[in-house]
């Protein structure tokens, strides 16, 4: 671990992650395999493809964006924080090509469904297991935080007059956790209607009695913004059922969707019958709740720090250390992102930055939509669930700026510009 402020802020800090040497050993078999498997003029025409010189090209946005993230550092404070920010986003950048380059050869898009459900039931029992006890289960070893109600940093709520202690898996924060489980239903969905009405599988039936524990999982983190996505895009999904290009799939698996229904409704009812002071305490927002003024708070600092560097921004990886420099003296939690991942890469990148990154954005959706033209379920299905993390990024900013979100984001980016056929 490295850290550049005083007194320790994780916003500061670097880190090497188990994840890191892990994926690092896939660059290393990645680039093995491909000198093994291919002839320099395969390997070329490959490269040649990825970096099409055409405005519709997401990748030579990435790579601006990338530029423009490296160039940011002239600016920087501290520039050993900057470079180890940059380092990380040349990890996570390699790591979404490393995604599409051994798709179909290293893994197939069910085999990603049934990883991402069995490890979505496995969190979502832990968080069970969590919210009941009201603090940890002692599984450190799998990067389980010590939580307490009445410990300082750990997220809780207040229910009539009682705090709650809001389920976090082995995430390091409630928001990580839903937006993996939010990921797991949408993978349940697709594998249980896609796969299970053809080959029947006993691994389907299982998955049909899971989940409800995967939705109980996503409620105990009581992560409004993720539970209310989700929320949205099923109820999304059932309409679109009704499209006349959908009406084959929709006779085809009728009984699975109407099943899948029943068990969400009768679910959804059960758990705010029996936690209702809780569910109705994260559904009333009120504009002078913490939560809301911080973001507010956050939100207006970041908008004026990009408005006064428009060009390069305060360097990657400035924000908090800027914020250290300026407010001095105030509460230590205080130093934290902008909860909005575009204000965050405005205020460090610059606008031209962020521009550049949403066009990447912009052209992932609109290629997969030219070339799936939308014609299946599942490709509606995804578009909604992409299309709601990068919602999710106004509110928040894990998945840019934590080892686990950012695995999330960069994967989802991945599968997308992919446009993944089932099989």
């Amino acid at each position: 671990m490295a850290r550049w402020t005083r007194p320790f802020n994780e916003w500061t800090a670097g880190f090497v992650y188990g994840t890191d040497i892990l994926i690092f050993l896939l660059f290393v078999f990645w680039i093995a395999r491909a000198l093994k498997t291919k002839s320099s003029d395969e390997l070329k025409s490959s490269f040649t493809e990825t970096f099409e010189l055409k405005w519709s090209n997401p990748h030579l946005w990435l790579i601006g964006f990338f530029v423009v993230s490296a160039l940011s550092i002239f600016n920087s404070g501290i520039v050993g924080l900057s470079l180890y920010q940059l380092l990380k986003l040349a990890e996570f950048i390699s790591f979404y090509f490393y995604l599409r380059s051994a798709f179909g050869k290293i893994y197939k898009f069910r085999e990603v469904l049934m990883v991402i459900i069995a490890s979505g039931i496995f969190q979502a029992a832990i968080a069970i297991a969590q919210y009941l006890k009201q603090g940890s289960l002692g599984l450190k070893l799998l990067g389980e935080s010590p939580l307490s109600v009445n410990a300082t940093g750990v997220a809780v709520f207040i229910a009539d007059g009682v705090k709650y202690l809001r389920a976090y898996g082995t995430t390091p924060h409630p928001n990580v956790l839903a937006a993996w489980l939010f990921l797991a239903i949408f993978a349940f969905y697709n594998y249980y209607l896609y796969f299970y009405p053809i080959d029947k599988s006993y691994f389907g039936k299982f998955l049909l009695i899971c989940q409800p524990v995967l939705l109980v999982g996503l409620f105990f983190t009581f992560s409004r913004t993720i539970i209310g996505l989700w929320a949205l895009g099923a109820a999304i999904r059932v309409l679109l059922l009704f499209k006349k290009s959908l009406h084959g799939f929709w006779v085809a698996t009728r009984r699975y969707v109407v099943a899948i229904v029943i068990i969400t409704l009768v679910t959804s009812s059960l758990f705010a019958a029996f936690f209702w002071p809780q569910v109705k305490s994260r559904a009333l927002i009120s504009t002078e709740e913490e939560a809301v003024t911080q973001r507010v708070f956050y939100n207006k600092i970041a908008s004026s720090v990009a408005t006064a560097h428009p060009i390069l921004g305060v360097g990657i990886g400035q924000f908090v250390s800027q914020l250290i420099i300026k407010l001095k003296h105030w509460p230590a939690n205080i130093y934290q992102p902008v909860h909005n991942i575009y204000l965050l890469i405005a205020s460090e990148t610059g606008l031209v930055g962020l521009a550049l990154f949403l066009l990447f954005l912009f052209f992932i959706f609109y290629n997969f939509i030219q070339q799936a033209r939308l014609h299946k379920a599942y490709q509606y299905s995804f578009l909604i669930l992409a299309a709601s993390f990068l919602v999710m990024g106004f509110f928040d900013h894990f998945l840019w700026t934590l080892q686990q979100g950012s695995l999330i984001f960069w994967t989802i980016l991945a599968l997308l510009s992919l446009n993944p056929e089932l099989g």
